[in-house]
Parts: C-alpha cells; sequence; structure tokens
C-alpha cells in the first residue's frame, strides 16, 4: 500500500513537471499593431515590447486599402482593397498574422473603406462607396450586400458592439454618425454633423471613439451618443483607432504626419509610437 502511494506521488510530481517545462518552453506572445500604409503598399507591425520595432509583414501591392481588422478565434486579419476604386473591383482579404494564408474572401465591391469583425456570430463587416455596409461569413460564404443604405451616402467607418448587439458606422457625405441593429435594421444618427474614417466600441467602458474631421480632433463619446468630448487634435484622416485593455492604452494613426500613437483612453500621455510612415490607415491590436 505505501509503495503504490509512493509511485502515484512519484507520477503526479513528474507530470507537474513535464507540465511545468511545456509552460516554460512556449513562447511569450508579444502584443503588436498592425497597420495599412496605402501609399507603400504594405502590412507593417509595431512590436509593443518597449522597442516599437517596426517591421513589414506584407507586400500588398495592387490590393491594399484603408482598414484592417483581426479575429482571435481563426486567428486571421481582414483587411480592405479598393483597386480599382472607379470600379466595382474592390475585396475583402484574409491573412495570418506572419502574411501567410492570403486570400480572398469576398470580390465585386465597389471601394471599400472600414471592416470590423464580429466574433460571437463569425461575420465581417465593411462599409463601401455606394451607400452600403455589407456582411458576410468569415470564409467570404452567406454574402449579405446592402445590409443597410443610405441613399447617396459614402460608409467610410464600421465598428460592431458584440455586447449590445449594435453596428456603428461613419457616413462621410452628409456628416453623420449612426448606429443600427447587427442586423442593419432601424439605422439611426446617433451623433450628427461629424465625420470620419474611423470608429472604434470599447464595451468595457460603455464609450465610442472617432475623429471629426470637422474638428481635426479625436473624440470620445457615451454610446448613446451623449458626453461628447475632444481627447486630442488630428493633423489629417484618422483610420484606425485601438485599444489594450489591459494596459488601458488607447492608439490611433493620423495619415497626414505619418504617425501612429499611443494614450491613455482620456487622450493624455500621448507618446509617437511610429513616425516617418508614408499613409498609415487601419490599424489593430494583435495579442
Amino acid at each position: 500500500m505505501k509503495a503504490t502511494k509512493l509511485l502515484l506521488l512519484i507520477a503526479a510530481a513528474a507530470l507537474t513537471l513535464m507540465v511545468s517545462c511545456k509552460g516554460e518552453d512556449e513562447p511569450e506572445v508579444i502584443p503588436a499593431l498592425y497597420f495599412m500604409d496605402t501609399s507603400d503598399e504594405i502590412i507593417g507591425k509595431i512590436v509593443l515590447d518597449g522597442t516599437n520595432t517596426l517591421s513589414t509583414v506584407k507586400d500588398v501591392a495592387g490590393m491594399s486599402g484603408p482598414g484592417i481588422a483581426y479575429d482571435d478565434e481563426t486567428g486571421y486579419l481582414f483587411f480592405s482593397d479598393y483597386y480599382d476604386a472607379d470600379t466595382p473591383d474592390g475585396k475583402i482579404w484574409k491573412m495570418k498574422p506572419d502574411g501567410t494564408g492570403l486570400a480572398s474572401i469576398v470580390t465585386g465591391i465597389l471601394d471599400p473603406y472600414g471592416v470590423a469583425i464580429d466574433h460571437d456570430n463569425n461575420k465581417v463587416y465593411w462599409a463601401d462607396d455606394a451607400e452600403h455596409i455589407s456582411r458576410a461569413n468569415l470564409d467570404g460564404s452567406s454574402l449579405q450586400t446592402e445590409l443597410v443604405t443610405i441613399e447617396e451616402a459614402s460608409m467610410r467607418a464600421v465598428a460592431i458592439d458584440e455586447k449590445n448587439d449594435k453596428l456603428y458606422f461613419y457616413e462621410a457625405w452628409f456628416e453623420n454618425l449612426y448606429v443600427a441593429n447587427l442586423d442593419g435594421t432601424n439605422p439611426t444618427i446617433l451623433v450628427s454633423g461629424v465625420y470620419g474614417y474611423s470608429l472604434f466600441v470599447d464595451t468595457e467602458n460603455n464609450k465610442i471613439y472617432f475623429d471629426d474631421q470637422n474638428s481635426m480632433t479625436l473624440k470620445r463619446a457615451n454610446l448613446d451618443g451623449s458626453g461628447v468630448v475632444t481627447i486630442a487634435d488630428v493633423d489629417d484622416r484618422v483610420f484606425g483607432i485601438a485599444i489594450d485593455y489591459e494596459k488601458d492604452k488607447l492608439y490611433w494613426s493620423d495619415r497626414g504626419l505619418g504617425e501612429i500613437y499611443e494614450a491613455n483612453l482620456n487622450g493624455t500621455g500621448k507618446v509617437t509610437l511610429a513616425t516617418g510612415l508614408s499613409s498609415p490607415r487601419g490599424i489593430v491590436l494583435v495579442k
């Protein structure tokens, strides 16, 4: 009996050691910001380990666009491609963060801009310059074009609120920020008289971030559109906004200055992570 207990203790100790060693051997996941640069036609990466090392992940010449999103369940990046902007030949692409697995999942879009992922329902949404918000499954199936249509509108950005099953989108021609149900029903103006190119829904703090090109600022509001405040000035269009909740840090791009920034969630403590970029557009945090 004592011998049996001893063997069991030895086996348990060996298993604990194996698990511990396995954990030590697993590489540490270092967060990184991925971004689109449409002038250089690349997808770039900034490693957020204190060095802010900048590198090119993928050459996307001839298939570059302003929007990028990440699905942590499938491990794929999704990005828009608005070439050729004058004909409905735009696409939505997906690829792994290491640049492999590149594939187009939706084609025949007129000028797609922002993209967003509905992780709970495995959907990708995008805004286009032809009045519409559309969506499809993450493999491109079950395509639903014209999920939302605003006549004569120019859609620019799209964001998903999975907590409240809401869809937010930006329209540049009439200058309104909208909210709708995830299925596209009941589109309603949330904030009027503003327009821009980027949206981010912060469901942990019940806030929405957006750039306003009329005032050349980055703003934050409650999810019902109230309490709009300015948190930063911008030089040009902001195509990308991201948040790291573990560090409570906000990130955004500035196309005109060619820079990407980090700040506190209220905009204070701003630092420049990257400068000298050609035309940084959408950004997304990958962890």
